[in-house]
């Protein structure tokens, strides 16, 4: 357990704060090897700090108003944080202090040798092997579990620091010679690894170096050496920065903004899954061939970058998914479409997020048909969904519901006061060809579940919802749900409260405003149309992050808040702290907090490599 919370403290100096690499070592990319299963860098620890003091966020924390509260909190942070600190060596300061330029880690494909536990064991070589069926069993799963084992590559520049951390990998040492770990240490290329060999040939080895300002940190037999041999020009496999799919990933990402990311990183789905199913024996490794004919393989890659710094933008986050063409298989079903983004009329002005997708549902229900039929025989879906429902319903699922589809579903959240911890109530809709065509499909399925649905007016507009029980009681602090359906124009609306469709029938009538023409949104919509450059969206989405904040602030500011708070601080060391703070501070008024979160967009395309989605969030109050 001990050596488990080293290890993650070392991942969180590693990654939670890169100065850009010096000429005489390469950069990250050039040290790992070519097949990362996955891999994350930030350019520069130091600069990121520096982007942080000036942040929405940052700033609201130096806030007088807001100020003493944020010192307490970060001190009760501090100060839960020092049993670990005990451990550790260093304070919670000094562990974020730590790094002081790159930084990156990977996840590696590794696997240990056959004889790596001769090695461990003075006796293997004279032990006479055991032949019984329990023995060989063992032994399979050993090398299965070898064959799925992953290991990791550390790279962190610590500049001053490097001595802090030198702290903290003495204390590991400790740890992992309690643990009977072996000893290999060893020199390489004039460097001097410290490394330890597991007890287990099920486990991997854990080693660490630290050379020119820069630790090295590899879990696995001989991960820190391969990456010395690179640094020094004498490895002679490809590196990451020459794998096609990194640079096809990251192309789209890097690029799409005038200035260098702070974040970057990459994951081989298709490599993480394929390792772990392959391996794991059983059902599993029977599927995989079938899941991997399918198209699974055709993913060959997710990666990103996340900019900060602008003074115009929070932060941007660029996500790219490498799909190889064809698009069969699996990818029968990922049909996505364009069109207009505008948001509906019964869109109320006040909700706290709005989003519309299109897709190709009758190809996309036709590709899903193809891919049961593989498993499950001829016409999986007409045998299995669509005979039973139309015996049930009276209702033609593929003609009657699928292909009078638009292919447009929007999504909105709204709050709904009092403050509730399911507050934030839901509303999806789907766009129909044929508003008069749905609604006798409609009434079909009323008759279809006389007991379950009752038909009421809203207006002019007809609801289904289901009668309500008169037993039925929402827990203390809950808001009861409502679910019910609507046909709204041509859109049948599924909504899980009556005050939010009452307020989107009113904004259909006009009786209330509309989202579009609110400022924030038509910020959000014109910077999403200029970063599309003509591309044809298939998603867009707007949030108001100000709507959740006011959902958990009149929570907290609610009577009898704080003496729930200190009832939860009787067996929960962190409650307890939070509630002693809480006593010594008044919550400050909303809008001191709100004007730091600004409305969030998103968008996402389909280009002919693949997938791509962008969001970001605005600056708050300067």
């Amino acid at each position: 357990m001990r050596v488990v919370m080293f290890t993650l403290a070392l991942c969180l100096s590693f990654g939670i704060l890169q100065s850009p690499c010096t000429a005489a070592r390469p950069g990250a990319p050039h040290l790992m090897p070519h097949d990362v299963l996955a891999y994350a860098r930030i350019d520069d620890a130091s600069e990121m700090r520096e982007i942080f003091k000036d942040s929405s966020f940052g700033r609201m924390l130096n806030d007088p108003k807001l100020k003493p509260l944020a010192s307490d909190l970060y001190g009760a942070g501090a100060e839960l944080f020092e049993k670990l600190s005990e451990q550790l060596g260093v304070s919670l300061d000094e562990l974020l202090s730590i790094p002081d330029g790159e930084v990156a880690v990977a996840l590696l494909p590794f696997g240990v040798s056959p004889d790596s536990n001769e090695k461990t064991s003075p006796n293997a070589a004279t032990k006479t092997p055991d032949d019984s069926p329990e023995a060989i069993r063992e032994r399979i799963n050993q090398r299965r579990r070898r064959n799925a084992m992953v290991g990791a590559l550390g790279i962190l520049e610590t500049g001053d620091q490097a001595p802090l951390l030198k702290v903290m990998l003495d204390r590991l040492a400790d740890q992992l010679a309690n643990q009977n770990y072996v000893n290999n240490d060893r020199e390489v290329l004039g460097v001097q690894i410290t490394g330890f060999r597991a007890p287990n040939v099920s486990q991997p080895g854990i080693e660490f170096c630290q050379v020119d300002g820069v630790t090295l940190f590899g879990v696995g037999e001989g991960v820190v050496e391969d990456a010395l041999q690179r640094w020094k020009g004498k490895a002679e496999g490809k590196t990451l920065a020459q794998n096609e799919d990194f640079a096809a990933v990251m192309g789209p990402c890097v690029g799409a903004e005038d200035t260098e990311p702070q974040i970057t990183f990459f994951v081989n789905p298709f490599g993480i899954a394929e390792r772990f199913i392959k391996n794991a024996g059983g059902g599993a490794a029977l599927v995989w061939p079938i899941i991997a004919d399918l198209g699974a393989s055709k993913i060959k890659g997710v990666g990103g970058s996340s900019f900060t710094g602008s003074d115009f933008f929070e932060g941007i986050l660029h996500v790219h998914v490498l799909i190889e063409s064809p698009r069969d298989g699996f990818f029968a079903v990922l049909r996505p479409e364009s069109g207009d983004i505008n948001p509906p009329n019964w869109i109320p002005d006040d909700v706290s997020s709005y989003t519309t997708i299109y897709w190709d549902f009758p190809n996309a229900y036709k590709g899903l048909g193809r891919i049961l039929d593989r498993f499950q025989g001829e016409d999986t879906l007409s045998r299995r969904v669509e005979t039973p429902f139309l015996q049930r319903t009276k209702i033609d699922l593929q003609k009657e519901l699928i292909d009078q589809m638009t292919g447009r579903v929007t999504m909105a959240r709204w709050y709904e006061p009092p403050a509730k911890v399911n507050s934030q109530t839901r509303l999806v809709a789907i766009e129909m060809k044929d508003a008069a065509r749905t609604a006798e499909t409609l009434n079909k399925l009323v008759k279809a579940f006389p007991n379950q649905l009752e038909k009421q007016y809203e207006g002019s507009v007809v609801v289904y919802r289901r009668p309500a029980r008169a037993d039925a009681i929402a827990p203390e602090g809950m808001r009861p749900p409502q679910p019910q359906l609507a046909l709204l124009g041509n859109h049948v609306v599924f909504c899980d409260s009556t005050a939010f469709l009452q307020r989107a029938i009113r904004a259909d009538a006009g009786a209330v405003p509309r989202l579009t023409g609110v400022v924030e949104y038509d910020l959000i919509a014109s910077e999403v149309g200029g970063k599309l450059d003509g591309q044809p969206a298939f998603l867009f989405s707007f949030s108001r992050a100000q709507e959740t904040l006011r959902q958990f602030y009149e929570m907290a500011a609610a009577p009898g808040a704080k003496e729930d708070l200190a009832r939860a601080g009787e067996t929960n060391e962190t409650a307890a702290k939070l509630s002693e703070i809480m006593k010594n501070h008044e919550l400050p008024p909303f809008d001191a907090l709100s004007k730091y979160f600004a409305p969030t967009g998103a968008f996402a395309y389909d280009s002919p490599t693949g997938i791509h989605y962008t969001t970001f969030t605005l600056r708050g109050d300067k």
